[in-house]
């Protein structure tokens, strides 16, 4: 266990205190979360460990936001900022991992359980009421569903009994409100290194999702297939001219287009008639994402003309690019550097992976970290955590002493910090751009 020598900050040293007295808790609690994985708005067992530890510490917590987040808030008592910590309750799917939940596939393969940890760690200590009689503004744990974006044809039937609006858990707390009085954001991932270190991101690529349907004609294979229409081929053609489109694209847009077939056909001996795709379109802006969607689409509906089928076009949104906010980031390092050490501070660069924190980077100043401690490739079944004390015990004590530095001296830091940030999207234009990029159409390309 590490211990900052922090008696010259009596606020900061209490919260380690608190920290420390419930690590082996925490940390038992998070493997037991990546024991019980549950992919999003699924997470029903985690989140109902989470709000229980939050009621323990003695916060007002709420369930069920967004069907399966959890809120757990404390005031200080004095006027000033919202801060929210956040931690992610989903996992993903990776069947092959070792951990894996032999119903489901569901698999800890990006480390949220660990968020959980090191949120509640964070929560632990700035409950501690030596800490809070130095703070002002009030402080909110949000554990929320869905970052992880998969699962879409369920989440789609969600949506339409009126559910949900938004795929990810954070857009639904949006909409939801729950961020209409908060000025700060800080969140910590697991990065897949075994270094002790605790660096803040840059930027990372937004996305927006595509499922598409070729529909053709089913004949016999073998016997008539001139008598049929192969979407088959048609999804098969429009995967190569999306491939192609690979040269038009800028260096600085870092975009990325990745495509599945999700159903290629019912038999053999048939030919496929209803064939579907899933993809995310990847960039840096959103001009370079809707940039790269046209494109795209010409491509689906090029393929459609040249095999005579029809093809059937929804898009809805997914992230939007993450701009983590300089100020509180180099507030954060101070924390690490106290704790770790100048060696274990840093910037991570520019990622072209997505998260839903970009959505909340857009209407207000936040930070996400990435902790080390873990090997393998993420989103894999090499995936593991290999330093549950820097994940959670560390990884909390970091977010809790920022957030110190936020909320003291009446909350000198935080305001400083939202007076300057310039948000590029207010809660209602954010909302609507989401909204601008749900569409459906159908093209026939006969």
């Amino acid at each position: 266990m590490v211990t900052s020598d922090k008696k010259t900050d009596p606020v900061k040293f209490a919260a380690f205190e608190s920290i420390d007295a419930a690590s082996s808790s925490l940390v038992d609690l998070s493997k037991d979360i990546w024991d019980h994985p549950e992919s999003g708005f699924r997470e029903h067992r985690t989140a109902s460990i989470t709000a229980n530890y939050l009621r323990e510490l003695g916060l007002e917590t709420r369930e069920n936001i967004a069907i399966t987040g959890v809120v757990g808030k404390i005031d200080t008592g004095r006027e000033g900022p919202h801060v929210a910590v956040w931690g992610e309750l989903d996992s993903l799917i990776v069947p092959e991992h070792r951990n894996s939940d032999p119903e489901t596939g569901a698999a800890h393969v990006c480390g949220h359980n660990i968020q959980i940890g090191n949120m509640l760690a964070a929560a632990a200590g700035l409950s501690n009421s030596e800490v809070l009689r130095d703070l002002s503004g009030s402080i909110s744990f949000m554990a929320v569903p869905a970052e992880e974006y998969i699962e879409i044809e369920y989440r789609e039937t969600l949506r339409e009994s009126g559910e949900l609006e938004f795929l990810a858990g954070k857009q639904e707390f949006v909409k939801l409100g729950e961020l209409d009085d908060v000025d700060i954001s800080l969140l910590t991932h697991a990065s897949p290194t075994e270094s002790r270190t605790l660096r803040p991101g840059v930027s990372h690529n937004g996305m927006i999702a595509k499922t598409v349907r070729f529909i053709g004609r089913s004949a016999h294979a073998g016997g008539q297939p001139h008598l049929g229409i192969n979407a088959l081929n048609a999804a098969n053609l429009a995967m190569q001219g999306i491939a192609l489109l690979r040269e038009t694209f800028q260096d600085d847009d870092h975009v990325r287009i990745h495509p599945i077939i999700t159903r290629g056909g019912a038999a053999v001996s048939s030919v496929p008639a209803n064939v579907t795709m899933e993809m995310f379109i990847r960039a840096a802006t959103v001009e370079a994402i809707k940039d790269a969607e046209q494109k795209v689409d010409r491509a689906l509906k090029g393929a459609a003309m040249t095999i005579e089928a029809e093809v059937e076009i929804s898009t809805s949104p997914g992230y939007m690019p993450s701009i983590f906010y300089p100020p509180l980031c180099e507030l954060y390092d101070e924390s690490v550097i106290d704790l770790l050490g100048e060696e274990a501070t840093g910037r991570m660069p520019h990622r072209t992976s997505s998260t839903d924190m970009g959505d909340i980077s857009m209407i207000m100043p936040a930070m996400q970290s990435y902790v080390g401690g873990a090997s393998g490739r993420t989103h894999s079944d090499e995936f593991e955590i290999t330093d549950w004390e820097l994940d959670v015990v560390e990884a909390g004590k970091a977010l809790a002493s920022t957030v110190i530095d936020l909320l003291a001296n009446d909350a000198a830091k935080a305001t400083e910090i939202i007076d300057n940030f310039d948000a590029p999207l207010s809660i209602k234009e954010y909302l609507e751009t989401l909204r601008g990029f749900r569409r459906s159409e159908r093209w026939a390309g006969a």
